[in-house]
């Protein structure tokens, strides 16, 4: 999961029909620095590229993972602050930032830039934060993988790379959820199997069933229903709820939503939805996960 080169990037073509998606990549990168190297590396386009001297403003969000070495980052609300491997940078964008490896240590930096209608309602909330932070990692090696996944597959925008995308986020902003685990489309190799479950996490805010999915795959519920048995481990009508509940475990902890709203969000039809989910599944209430808040 480490960077394959010593300085990867790219930055995706975007059109109108990507400018309209709730949720779309403009670019993503991974570079490894040695002890004493000119940061950064050249190439960028102008609205990415900067120096420490003057550091820079995006226009786009931004997640960065330190997963080797050490450095530091300074903004108008942090200040100058060390930054070490296993830490994420969560970057909203408007916000005046400069950050540059050690000279002794060097560092391996991996990142992607994002936008789109979704991530701005995300920090509206408060899920993802409206300045920038730190956050140590408990599991960075699932954000690497993620991020590898996604630079893998972002050539251009599509549903693929979202679900990518969606991966990435659950492990930079979900990462407390104890029982989420891997939070995000579980790839099986089965494509029909993989369609469903890209649809399901796109789309579980919506009144989806299984039906539904099955239609929006282009096959039958019992079809889709025996696919699901031989590759998954959950049915489809499982994993939509499944699914719901992970991102309402993480919305209780991390944001000032009311439970009512938060069941509205995540799929549940509301606060009583909500409830029943998180009983059968996990015994709990909402409530217990509310005081975890940190």
């Amino acid at each position: 999961m480490s960077c394959a080169r010593r300085n990867k990037f790219f930055y995706l073509p975007l059109d109108s029909a990507d400018i309209r998606r709730e949720l779309y990549v403009t670019g993503w990168g991974c570079a490894i620095y040695a002890p004493g190297e000119s940061y950064p590396h050249a190439g960028h386009p102008a609205d990415y590229d900067f120096r420490w001297e003057r550091g820079r403003k995006l226009g786009d969000f931004a997640i960065v993972l330190i997963s080797t070495g050490a450095g530091e980052y300074e903004d108008r609300h942090l200040g100058r602050v060390e930054w070490i491997a296993g830490e994420v940078l969560l970057l909203p964008p408007g916000h005046w930032h400069r950050y540059r490896p050690a000279r002794d240590s060097g560092w391996t930096e991996e990142w992607c830039t994002l936008n789109g209608e979704y991530l701005h309602r995300l920090r509206a909330k408060g899920i993802f934060p409206r300045a920038a932070q730190l956050r140590r990692l408990s599991n960075p090696s699932q954000c690497r993988r993620a991020l590898a996944q996604l630079r893998a597959s972002a050539s251009k925008n599509s549903l693929l790379v979202e679900s990518r995308v969606f991966e990435v986020l659950a492990h930079a902003l979900e990462d407390r959820a104890s029982e989420v685990g891997h939070v995000g489309p579980q790839v099986t190799g089965e494509p029909v199997v993989d369609r469903a479950l890209e649809f399901i996490w796109l789309n579980s805010h919506r009144p989806l069933t299984a039906a539904s999915v099955a239609r929006e795959t282009g096959t039958t519920l019992r079809t889709l229903e025996r696919h699901f048995e031989t590759s998954h481990e959950r049915s489809p009508g499982q994993e939509l709820r499944w699914c719901r509940a992970q991102r309402a475990i993480v919305m209780l902890r991390e944001n000032q939503m009311s439970v009512k709203e938060i069941g509205y969000a995540c799929g549940f039809g509301g606060a009583k939805g909500l409830a029943r989910a998180l009983r059968a599944l996990y015994a709990r209430t909402a409530a217990s996960y509310r005081a975890q808040r940190p």
